[in-house]
C-alpha cells in the first residue's frame, strides 16, 4: 500500500472513530470502512479521468 493511500485511510478511520464517539474496540471496523471508502473514491476519480479522456479523444482540437 502506498504511503499517501495509507495516510488517507488512517485519517478517514480516525474521522469515523471520532464521529462514533471515540469509543474503543472498533478500530478494525473503522479501518475496513475507511479502506472501502478510499477505494470507492479512487475508483470514482479514475472513472472520471476516463470519461474526460474519452471526451477529449472524441473531440480533438487541432
Amino acid at each position: 500500500m502506498d504511503d499517501q493511500r495509507e495516510r488517507r485511510i488512517k485519517e478517514r478511520a480516525f474521522e469515523l472513530w471520532q464521529r462514533e464517539g471515540s469509543l474503543d474496540g472498533r478500530s478494525l471496523g473503522h479501518w475496513l470502512q475507511a479502506e472501502r471508502e478510499v477505494q470507492e473514491e479512487d475508483e470514482a476519480e479514475a472513472a472520471s479521468r476516463d470519461v474526460v479522456g474519452l471526451a477529449a479523444a472524441a473531440n480533438p482540437t487541432h
